[in-house]
């Protein structure tokens, strides 16, 4: 048996049955689905603490986002289990319940972080070495792809999360809480019990998250784009008055907290709703036709027979006894654009998204085309047609500044962060393929003379691989070209307007950022997990001790 062999046995036969020994396994999934949810909100409820103890804004969002994913293994194995020991935890106590379910969890999390390096390692990215004398399997990064700005990107890619976050009408909500709130009877728990449903069409904070969500959910496109069931306006509203009555929710647990302290039981539950149930709460909640909110329900419903699915796209979770479980603290977490994107792109609506994309590059193109523009100064072509040696090529963006005798073409990718280790080798892959693309183009456009009627002869040609958001993936090394995304893209080219830079300044501040990404107070260091008699060795990024 080759070493391959060996390895993938180790893959089916001990490290996806690991999770069948966890004593909260044995229990029925109406049991599980629940405490996985609370365990969740009962750790984002405390998040002062881990702040307070050395964790980061950012390094906490990052746990959360794992445990989100590990969370989903769990609900995958045991929507598999068909034959629970128990179908109730009467006879154990709360603690004891609060504790193998942290197990759980636990393990799923370690088992997202495993499988991502299997995952990988399976498409031929990272290499696997073998050790049976020790008993371990180590995995090694790929020597011709640069790993030193991934941690870096992911940096800045939860910093633009945060700051669509920040820009929601957090100001008008909490003038509106304090109104809201009276309505809630603090001592008659669950809070659901207590809410108007209804009264977040009325607020005024909802036109202004609306409006919010029309500048990040599908921007590019009109309210009226149909998504088979609904269309974009009511996707939009779903999401907005979901946000607005999910928010209030937490906030009120956080007054719980305060009174009672973080341990009381009625903090952190989720929603338990039939289907039906769920369905007329959530045409209540945003006043959409049953139909309507079926169909949106249904796309955002977790895909337990998908393994690259997740509660971060996907977070209302149905149980095989037709009962809907939701999370309200869990769902707030969600930044829309990416849940929306990634639930499309996980059924039967992804070739709906597949022949928008199309469009939406295209507007995006029309507003990069009017930003280059501005200045007055830079002449930019939008999928300009260029023959060359008998050939077509049409580069996305083609940007000429005379008075440096120089141009850059650029190609335009809208992607969105990867979630998955199967999204991240689509997202390495699609990179190289833009890599080598704009590095043609760069051959090309070096070798002719005019552009329509632009003069380029002799003129220093240079590429730049523009994607939608940042790019948390590693690259291959000395591509030649600048590699960024569409914020700091757009950042930088307002800064050579406001100081009549040329495009040569452009692209050194799109270097310079570039080397920012790099960020020395992190250094990859050897992580061991344990699983029965063996060891998994694999490369994290930690922070350095000061």
């Amino acid at each position: 048996m080759s070493d391959y062999d060996k390895i993938r046995s180790f893959e089916t036969e001990i490290l996806d049955r690991v999770h069948v020994e966890f004593e909260f396994y044995k229990y029925s999934e109406d049991i599980v689905i629940p405490h996985l949810l609370q365990f969740f909100g009962d750790i984002e409820r405390r998040r002062g603490d881990f702040i307070e103890r050395g964790f980061t804004e950012i390094s906490f969002s990052f746990y959360l986002t794992n445990m989100m994913h590990g969370i989903s293994h769990c609900i995958r194995w045991i929507k598999k289990q068909n034959n629970p020991q128990f179908v109730n935890s009467d006879h154990q106590s709360p603690h004891y319940i609060h504790r193998i379910s942290a197990d759980f969890v636990n393990w799923g999390i370690s088992y997202h972080a495993i499988a991502q390096e299997f995952i990988i390692w399976s498409r031929k990215i990272k290499q696997a070495i073998l050790n049976e004398e020790n008993k371990t399997i180590t995995f090694v990064h790929p020597l011709d792809y640069d790993y030193s700005k991934v941690h870096g990107l992911q940096l800045l890619y939860d910093a633009q999360l945060q700051d669509i976050y920040s820009h929601y009408p957090h100001e008008k909500m909490e003038e509106e809480f304090s109104l809201w709130l009276s309505d809630i009877d603090l001592l008659n728990p669950p809070i659901a019990n207590s809410i108007d449903w209804a009264k977040g069409t009325r607020s005024e904070s909802y036109p202004l998250l609306l409006r919010k969500m029309s500048e990040i959910v599908f921007p590019e496109l009109p309210n009226s784009t149909d998504f088979q069931g609904y269309n974009l306006l009511e996707l939009r509203q779903f999401f907005a008055l979901f946000f607005l009555n999910f928010h209030f929710i937490r906030w009120v647990e956080g007054v719980l907290d305060d009174k009672y302290g973080m341990d009381h039981s009625f903090g952190s539950n989720p929603l338990y709703l039939t289907s039906s149930h769920f369905r007329r709460l959530a045409s209540k909640i945003t006043g959409l036709s049953f139909s309507v909110v079926g169909a949106i329900i249904t796309d955002l419903t977790f895909d337990h027979n998908n393994f690259h699915s997740s509660i971060t796209i996907q977070p209302f979770i149905l149980s095989g006894s037709d009962v809907y479980y939701i999370l309200p603290n869990l769902f707030t977490q969600l930044e829309p654009s990416r849940m929306i994107t990634g639930s499309l792109n996980k059924g039967p609506k992804k070739k709906i998204y597949d022949k928008l994309i199309n469009k939406i590059e295209r507007v995006c193109l029309e507003r990069l085309e009017g930003i280059i523009k501005e200045g007055g100064f830079w002449k930019c072509y939008n999928t300009k047609t260029i023959k060359y040696n008998g050939k077509q090529y049409q580069p996305d963006l083609i940007i000429i500044d005379h008075t440096e005798a120089m141009l850059c073409v650029v190609d335009y990718k809208h992607f969105v962060g990867p979630i998955t280790a199967s999204e991240v080798e689509y997202r390495m892959n699609e990179t190289k393929k833009g890599i080598n693309q704009v590095v043609g183009y760069v051959s090309v456009l070096s070798q002719i003379k005019k552009i329509a009627t632009e003069n380029i002869e002799r003129y220093s040609v240079y590429g730049i691989l523009l994607t939608h958001k940042p790019m948390p993936i590693p690259i291959p090394l000395n591509t030649g070209i600048v590699i960024t995304d569409s914020n700091s893209f757009t950042t930088a080219i307002a800064k050579c307007h406001q100081n009549n830079h040329s495009l040569n300044h452009l692209l050194n501040n799109l270097r310079h950022e570039d080397l920012n990404y790099v960020n020395d107070d992190f250094i990859g260091e050897d992580a061991e997990v344990n699983i029965k008699d063996w060891k998994i060795i694999r490369k994290v990024f930690k922070k350095q001790s000061s």
